[in-house]
């Protein structure tokens, strides 16, 4: 009478296949299938799994994989080697497909299921951790910037006032240096010939020097403005 393994064998062969053409195809370790052929089943593995693989490489090997298991079921009780019930308990539920394929070594159904309690309690963390911080930008950032809004309105004038050109002409010859209040900048600061004139861009109030004033006429934009002073002297032009 033939053993499992023979069996095993006999029948792979019958196909034509080497095992390394079966472990690819089962994706099961080519050292399994030579120690199942071998009839030896004392494999470091649950016994949930050996059966499994059994199952799967006879299924492969198009025999009649619920006969087969049953027969080795019946061969392993009557050596006293029947496998323990528990373990389906211990391992979980273990799903082979016809590849034979398994989860990773060591991790059982509880510890997958571990894992995906930790992975959601991560989850639902981050989650939280996001609504958080949209809620701190919705309540502390944004509403300074709604508040601030009215400060825009002026902008028109800022623009026009910017907009300003300040020029500046000697009737006779005469010095003149022009600062800008805002930041100190020297805008200007030369000697200008008689009929020459100068323009300088106008932002907010200005600071001028001038060697005689009654030599010099100012216009912004056009408009004519009186020197306050005949001398040597300094004058602000808002």
């Amino acid at each position: 009478m033939q053993t499992i393994g023979e069996k095993l064998e006999e029948a792979r062969k019958r196909k034509g296949i080497s095992v390394r053409e079966a472990a690819e195809t089962t994706k099961i370790r080519g050292d399994y299938l030579q120690k199942f052929e071998a009839n030896s089943f004392d494999l470091d593995l649950p016994p949930l799994y050996i059966r499994g693989f059994l199952r799967s490489y006879a299924r492969y090997l198009d025999l009649d994989a619920e006969r087969f298991m049953a027969e080795f079921d019946s061969v392993m009780a009557s050596e006293g080697r029947t496998p323990r019930r528990e373990s389906r308990e211990v391992y979980g539920r273990v799903e082979f497909g016809e590849g034979g394929e398994v989860p990773a070594a060591g991790r059982t159904a509880q510890d997958q299921a571990v894992m995906l309690k930790f992975g959601l309690l991560i989850g639902g963390a981050v989650v939280a951790i996001i609504v958080i911080i949209l809620l701190i930008n919705v309540l502390f950032f944004r509403a300074p910037a709604r508040t601030a809004a009215p400060a825009t309105g002026p902008a028109p004038a800022v623009q026009a006032e910017a907009d300003q050109t300040l020029t500046l002409t000697a009737i006779e010859a005469t010095r003149v240096k022009v600062v800008q209040d805002l930041d100190g900048k020297v805008l200007f600061n030369d000697a200008l010939a008689r009929g020459q004139s100068k323009s300088v861009r106008k932002q907010g109030k200005l600071l001028i020097t001038v060697e005689a004033g009654k030599n010099l006429r100012m216009e912004v934009n056009g408009r004519n403005y009186a020197v306050p002073l005949e001398g040597y002297g300094r004058f602000a032009l808002d």
